[in-house]
């Protein structure tokens, strides 16, 4: 059911999704962004913001800052799994792998090294303030529109 904190949230986690990959443009390889990267994020944000977080607001602005967290963990998840899965569908269509199952646990190595690639502090940082921050964005709305 619609309600303004889902609303707020979506639209909070929107700016957060067109954000985060901009500060995590230079740990990319030769420190460009991929084509597919915003937009991907932008509906990953939008997504996590309507049925993650604002499925939650209304809580208190102390759980709003789990909440936030929540999101923002779920958003990072969600963008590394569907990174991850995009480079062995590229490689897949190359005949890279010699069977389906050794696509399938690709997946999940690559996952690992994207983690690797992106552990930077202040993208860690970036992404946790940005979730607390739309959390309580969220929580403000939940609160002032029922």
């Amino acid at each position: 059911m619609p309600t303004a904190g889902r609303l707020a949230a979506a639209l909070a986690f929107f700016i957060y999704g067109w954000y985060i990959p901009l500060q995590a443009t230079p740990l990319f390889p030769e420190g460009n962004l991929p084509g597919y990267a915003v937009p991907l994020s932008i509906v990953v944000g939008i997504l996590v913001g309507w049925m993650v977080v604002g499925s939650r607001a209304g809580r208190g602005y102390i759980a709003a800052i789990g909440n936030g967290l929540t999101g923002a963990a779920a958003y990072t998840l969600w963008m590394v799994f569907l990174i991850s899965f995009y480079d062995m569908i590229r490689k897949s269509l190359r005949r890279l792998y010699d069977g389906p199952m050794d696509a399938i646990t690709d997946v999940f190595n690559l996952m690992l090294k994207l983690g690797t690639d992106f552990y930077d502090i202040n993208l860690i940082i970036n992404v946790a303030v940005g979730g607390i921050i739309c959390g309580l964005i969220t929580e403000y709305f939940a609160k002032r529109y029922p």
